[in-house]
């Protein structure tokens, strides 16, 4: 197979136009058109070294098998959480160190119950930020003074039945949080808040509202059960879990890393199987 024909190949097989490799190289739509047309006027040497290396850049490139859908531990005590806050309408606290899957966990939830509103917070939310993006997720305006916006969600989430989650907690001001409380008082509706450890912390000082936290859950880090089933998902020796165990120390998101480290290693040495030397090699790329 000659340049020309593993070059159209590629763009098959990837599905990518002309301006794809326009963005990704120095040459043109024109250079490309004619080159592949036998009417190319510049030097011949130049394009065969751009496309070569385009060809062989894409042809490396790796592309991360996504982790289906797997009920792991902390996907199953997250929706337990919610679901109970949710139908009795209290509030919940959840928390645990970052990358065990908790924000993957509650968006499965609200996929599966629509009525569920999740609030992806963050260190600069005031309590005005709050009801701002919460007046927005009942499709109002998002517009208006905190006592205006205060009072058109509470009277659009009285005796709802609906569920506030707001995730990563823990990073919210103390306004924030206590407008939280102040909307589970004046509506009746079940809140969650998620996040890192210290969230807990936090709540012990907020007497008003650690005195009404009816639920409570600190997650813990992965089972060799949870492993067990991720690697079952993703077709990998079933044998190897432990090791990914002991090198992800039991956090989901190293894990998604280590297994997309592990595959892309034991591709590039040509080796039809992960082992546990690969998995070993491949946490040396991990951030820890």
């Amino acid at each position: 197979m000659d340049l020309k024909e593993k070059f159209i190949n590629l763009l098959k097989k990837k599905n990518y136009s002309y301006a794809d490799v326009v963005q990704a190289t120095e040459l043109t739509k024109t250079d490309i058109s004619r080159w592949l047309n036998h009417d190319y006027t510049g030097k011949d040497n130049r394009i065969i070294d751009v496309v070569n290396n385009f060809i062989d850049r894409e042809e490396a490139r790796v592309v991360e098998e996504e982790i289906p859908y797997i009920e792991t531990s902390t996907v199953k005590y997250v929706h337990e959480i919610s679901r109970v806050c949710h139908t009795s309408g209290k509030i919940g606290v959840c928390t645990g160190q970052p990358g065990l899957g908790k924000t993957y966990a509650i968006k499965k939830y609200t996929d599966k119950y629509l009525d569920s509103i999740l609030i992806e917070s963050d260190s600069s939310y005031s309590a005005k930020a709050l009801l701002l993006d919460i007046h927005k997720r009942l499709n109002l305006s998002g517009t208006g003074t905190t006592y205006k916006l205060k009072c058109e969600v509470l009277n659009k989430l009285y005796n709802s039945g609906r569920f506030l989650i707001i995730d990563e907690a823990d990073k919210l001001k103390y306004s924030a949080l206590e407008m939280a409380r102040r909307i589970h008082d004046k509506t009746g509706i079940g809140i969650l808040l998620i996040g890192a450890s210290e969230l807990y912390l936090h709540m012990t000082e907020y007497k008003q509202l650690y005195s009404r936290v009816k639920y409570y859950k600190s997650l813990n880090k992965l089972s060799i059960q949870d492993v067990m089933k991720v690697l079952e998902a993703m077709h990998i020796d079933l044998s190897l879990a432990s090791t990914y165990l002991k090198y992800s120390d039991g956090n989901m998101r190293t894990l998604s890393n280590l297994i997309s480290h592990s595959l892309f290693i034991a591709k590039i040495n040509k080796k039809d199987r992960i082992d546990e030397l690969v998995i070993e090699k491949s946490s040396l790329l991990l951030m820890v």
